[in-house]
Formats: C-alpha cells, sequence, structure tokens
C-alpha cells in the first residue's frame, strides 16, 4: 500500500498541469467574450442603435457569463487537484518518516498531568498527533485527540474495538477516498466552530408570534398602491410609497433593537455549513460508505439541513451592505423574515446539526485511525484478548516516530508480569517500553498498529519516564517522579487492568535508597489485574530480584558490542539479565576521560 501514494503522485501532476493550461485558455475567452460584448454594444449605439449589433453584444455577453461558470468550476477542480498533491506528499512524508511537511502537531491537546500522553509523544513536534492526524477540522481533530487520550476508555470493549477495526479496514483499502477526503478538507477547513453557530444551533427558541405575524402581514400594505389606481386616485401613489417605505423603515428601526445579531453573522455561519455539506457528500455519494456510516454515525438527511441552513443564510447575505439592507427593509421586514428563517432552522435542526458535526468529526478521526495501515511497511489490526486481564504480545513492533529506514523491530511478551529492561546507555530500552505503549493507545482507538502481530488485553496505560524539576511549583526532579509514580500506585489500588511503562526507576536518588524503593515498587505493582515494563541501570536491583526468585518478574536486556572507537548497538531484545555499562566507554569517546 505505501507505493500507492508514489505512483499516483505523477498522474495527478500532470491533471494539474493540463487542467491549468485549460484554465489558462477560459481566462483568455473571457476576456474575448466580454472584450467583444462591450465593442458590439458600444458600435450599435454608435451605428444608431443596430439590432443586429445589440444582439450580437447581447449574445457575446452571454457567452462570457457561461465562460465565468465554467472556468469557477474549472478553477476549483485545479485548487482541489493541488490539495490532493499536498495530500500525497504528506502521505509520502509519513512513509519516508519526514516530519518537515507535517505541521499540524496538536500542541494545544497537550496535558503535561495526563498519565502517559506526554511521555509517549502523542502531541506536539514529531509526534503521533503529527504523523498521523488528516483532519482539517475541529471536529476531526479534537476526536483523533481525544481517541489518542483515551477519554473513552471506559466505554470500550472488545466488540466496540472490532468494529471500529471494520470501518478503519474499510478506510485503509481505500486510499483514494481517503486523499479525496483530505484535500476538500483542507480546501474546506474548519478552524474554528463560530460562536455563531453555536449560538444558532443552541438557540431553540422561534421568532415570538407577534414578530412573525408583522413580517407576513406588513407587506401586504402595498395593495394601497394599486388600490388607489383601481379607485382613480393616481396623484396620491407617489405618497402612498413613501407612507409604506417609512413605514417599514420604522419597524426596521424598532426592530434593530432587538438580538437578531445571528443574522448579522450569516456569512461566516454558511461559509462552515458549506464546509461540512462539502464533507457529508463525498462520504454519502458511495454504497459502501453508506453502509458504514449510516445510520451509526450520520443521519442521511444531514445534507438537507445544510441546504435549508445555507439557503437561509444566503438570503441573510442579501442584507449585508448598508444600502442594501435600508432598500431591502424599506419594501418589507426583511430582517424579521431572516432571523424568522433562522430561528425556525434552530429549532428544528440546531440540536442534531452539532450532534452529526461531532460525529463526523469521529468519522473523521477514524481516517487517521487508518493512516498507520497506509503509511507502515508491516502493519496490523491488534488482536483484543477479553479472557486475559493484563496481558500484551507484540511480535516484531516498530516504533513509528523513529526513521522507517533504520528502525529495528522487537518482539515482547507478558502476562500479569513485569518486564525488568537493563542494558546500556543508547541501547533500545526507553524506545522498547515507548513502542509497547504506543501498540496499545492505537490499539483502543480501532487503529492498525506497525507490527506483525500484536495481541493484548484492555488495560489503563501509565507512565513514568520524561520527568522534569519544576521551579515554579518548587519540586525537584526526584520529588516530580515519586508524584508520578505515586499516581501509578494509587491507580494501581483500583483492581482495574492496567500497564504501566516506568523508565529508569528512581533515577534521582542514591543507589541504596533506589533499589530498596524500586523493589518496594515492584511488590505493590505484583497484582494479576497488572502488567508493566521498569527499565533500570540498577544492577544490585536486579540481582536481589533474581535471588528472591520473584515469580511475576521476567528478565530481558539490550547489548551492544565494541570495535576500535565504536560502540554499535543492534537493538535486539533479549531475555535474561545484563550487567553491563558502556558510560565510561561513551565518556572517553567524548573526551571526558
Amino acid at each position: 500500500m505505501t507505493d500507492y501514494f508514489k505512483s499516483i503522485a505523477p498522474s495527478l501532476e500532470e491533471a494539474r498541469d493540463s487542467l491549468s493550461r485549460i484554465n489558462r485558455r477560459f481566462s483568455i475567452l473571457r476576456l474575448v467574450s466580454f472584450a467583444a460584448a462591450v465593442a458590439l454594444i458600444i458600435a450599435g449605439t454608435v451605428k444608431g442603435n443596430s439590432i443586429p449589433l445589440y444582439i450580437g453584444g447581447v449574445v457575446s455577453a452571454a457567452v462570457f457569463i457561461f465562460f465565468c461558470v465554467i472556468h469557477k468550476r474549472s478553477k476549483y477542480m485545479e485548487q482541489l487537484l493541488n490539495e490532493k498533491i499536498d495530500s500525497c506528499k504528506r502521505f509520502m512524508a509519513r512513509i519516508d518518516g519526514d516530519f518537515s511537511v507535517l505541521n499540524d502537531d496538536g500542541s494545544e491537546f497537550a496535558d503535561h498531568s495526563h498519565p502517559y500522553t506526554s511521555d509517549l509523544d502523542i502531541f506536539g513536534p514529531h509526534s503521533v498527533f503529527a504523523l498521523y492526524n488528516t483532519s482539517h477540522s475541529v471536529f476531526g481533530r479534537k476526536a483523533f485527540a481525544d481517541n489518542l487520550k483515551g477519554k473513552h476508555f471506559d466505554s470500550i470493549n472488545a466488540q466496540r474495538i472490532k468494529g471500529l477495526q471494520k470501518i478503519v479496514k474499510a478506510l485503509a483499502d481505500d486510499p483514494e477516498f481517503l486523499l479525496d477526503y483530505e484535500s476538500i478538507g483542507a480546501l474546506h477547513p474548519i478552524t474554528k466552530v463560530p460562536d455563531a453557530l453555536i449560538t444558532l444551533c443552541s438557540k431553540n427558541e422561534k421568532l415570538g408570534s407577534g414578530l412573525k405575524l408583522l413580517w407576513k402581514i406588513i407587506p401586504f400594505i402595498w395593495l394601497s398602491v394599486p388600490a388607489l389606481l383601481v379607485f382613480g386616485l393616481s396623484k396620491y401613489i407617489r405618497i402612498a410609497v413613501l407612507c409604506v417605505m417609512l413605514i417599514n423603515i420604522v419597524i426596521w428601526f424598532l426592530v434593530s433593537k432587538l438580538d437578531l445579531s445571528d443574522i448579522f453573522k450569516s456569512g461566516l455561519i454558511s461559509k462552515q455549513a458549506e464546509a461540512i455539506k462539502k464533507r457529508t457528500q463525498i462520504l454519502l455519494d458511495d454504497e459502501k460508505r453508506l453502509t458504514l456510516f449510516v445510520p451509526d454515525y450520520l443521519d442521511p438527511d444531514f445534507p438537507k439541513h445544510l441546504d435549508a441552513l445555507i439557503r437561509s443564510c444566503s438570503l441573510c447575505s442579501l442584507r449585508e451592505q448598508p444600502i442594501t439592507a435600508l432598500l431591502l427593509n424599506a419594501v418589507m421586514p426583511f430582517d424579521l423574515m431572516c432571523a424568522d428563517r433562522l430561528y425556525d432552522w434552530s429549532v428544528e435542526h440546531g440540536k442534531d446539526f452539532m450532534a452529526n458535526a461531532e460525529r463526523l468529526g469521529q468519522i473523521e478521526a477514524l481516517m487517521s485511525s487508518a493512516v498507520p495501515g497506509l503509511v507502515s511497511k508491516e502493519s496490523c489490526f491488534p488482536g483484543i484478548e477479553e479472557n486475559k486481564r493484563a496481558f500484551f504480545n507484540g511480535v516484531d513492533m516498530s516504533h513509528p516516530l523513529l526513521d522507517p529506514s533504520k528502525v529495528v523491530s522487537n518482539s515482547v511478551c507478558i502476562d500479569s508480569q513485569t518486564a525488568l529492561i537493563t542494558g546500556s546507555n543508547m541501547s533500545g530500552k526507553t524506545t522498547l517500553i515507548r513502542t509497547v505503549g504506543l501498540m496499545s493507545v492505537l490499539a483502543y482507538t480501532g487503529a492498525m498498529v506497525p507490527a506483525r502481530k500484536v495481541e493484548c488485553s484492555i488495560m489503563k496505560i501509565y507512565t513514568s519516564m520524561r520527568i522534569a524539576d519544576s521551579l515554579e511549583e518548587n519540586m525537584s526532579t526526584f520529588k516530580a517522579e515519586l508524584v508520578r509514580i505515586a499516581s501509578i500506585v494509587k491507580a494501581s489500588s483500583e483492581e482495574e487492568s492496567m500497564l504501566f511503562l516506568i523508565d529508569e526507576v528512581f533515577r534521582g536518588t542514591n543507589s541504596q535508597d533506589r533499589t530498596d524503593g524500586a523493589e518496594i515498587l515492584l511488590r505493590k505493582l505484583d497484582r494479576p489485574y497488572i502488567s508493566g515494563f521498569m527499565t533500570t541501570h540498577d544492577y544490585a536491583l536486579c540481582d536481589r530480584v533474581a535471588e528472591q526468585k520473584m515469580p511475576n518478574i521476567i528478565f530481558c536486556h539490550f547489548s551492544e558490542r565494541y570495535e576500535d572507537d565504536e560502540v554499535i548497538f543492534d537493538y535486539k531484545l533479549r531475555d535474561g539479565m545484563s550487567h553491563e555499562s558502556n558510560a565510561k566507554f561513551l565518556m572517553k569517546l567524548v573526551g571526558i576521560i
């Protein structure tokens, strides 16, 4: 599948270049037809109102309008192709591990108090969100971020995850659709839901019956004008027209005191509705996608509700210019009519609109969950083990944020156990436990994962890796680590399935306290519903655990070899314990000793 994007890119660029040439010709044709229309009308006037020349001018003007309509559509298609090419380039960048063009890193969703997101690089530059997110809407980005943060963890189960996997597989099997959808999203981004739209959808009240009746009745006073003609009082027509207009203007002035602010923001509302409509149309125009998303995710009538909103907003937009607004409201209570239509829509569809928009975001999040299967050299859907409380088995797992040309895959299996991982600096310990964490996070979203095989139970994830001191909170690194680990211990008492990942346990204290503290921690976390990984350089701890024969502790290690002045890692996890250290060698290598 990774070859698809590289193979389609040249044909997309060729189609874009061809369309660009056609659009340049349309520009020339528009100019020529416009010039011809002007020239023929002027010539017809100069030659004494020549009917044939006037007809030629009108025909040329009609041709000009025709070319304008066709050119507008063609330019839109060119813009869409440009976005599709950019989307294709982003997919190729993901395949190559190039983050330079993946600018949306979801930094605003970062939460340093979260149990695992900071340690697993979920958000921020060079993050999972930056790598996999394809959404260009506030709904989709938030839904994907919530999934990665495990916001809906309490409601997931094996059956639910399998249902998500079914949708994700259908999306991953249709990369052309994903390209089309992302290009439409990029061309019509929804960076923020306007407050006016939120207010309108939540208004849930119609225009007062008196005001509704007013705008429907007032236009009938224009009947006074033809009535004067019927009764032979034509000399009073001008006065009647002025009086009717004055009545409407007075009503407009009084109406302006009411809170009808929504009609003044109809342009912004319409733009967002159009952007959402573009997305729903491409989702609902295919039979396969209809069965995937309707009715669980989208109401099939949602586009009709959007059309009704867009039409109402288009009516409101007629009064955007002050002079136009004055003229329209001089004819009838135009503002009241616009407000009536918007408020009626709000009562009938407002609540459903926001619900459908949020579900649209969930669909876009599932599209992002399909990305690992499209950009990884090897990928699979994790199997969810229902009958095991704390189980993880990963075969040939690759860390998704590492250079794909250099990443080394690893395998590991734990079942209500703690893996104590040893090895030298930079040998791959931290990368391994982060890989396990990311496999689990992605698994619970229904996503594919970069591995040959992954099986796991549903476990809450807690980590302690990137520990930093805090001047503002007067907290040392060691105290910050204690606070983090204390949260893991507290969570372990809830007797819910849990996966913990701890890197260099108690690194901030002396060796004896570190060993004693780590042993106490291992015993506290030795529960049938807990599995975990702990990396350490504390070989005294390893020896103590081995001597005491703690049955639920398994040992794994990474090793290296030395050639001349170079240390060479193979980054492969092995069974057993290591007592190796390369600290002195590295200090010598950089000239410290």
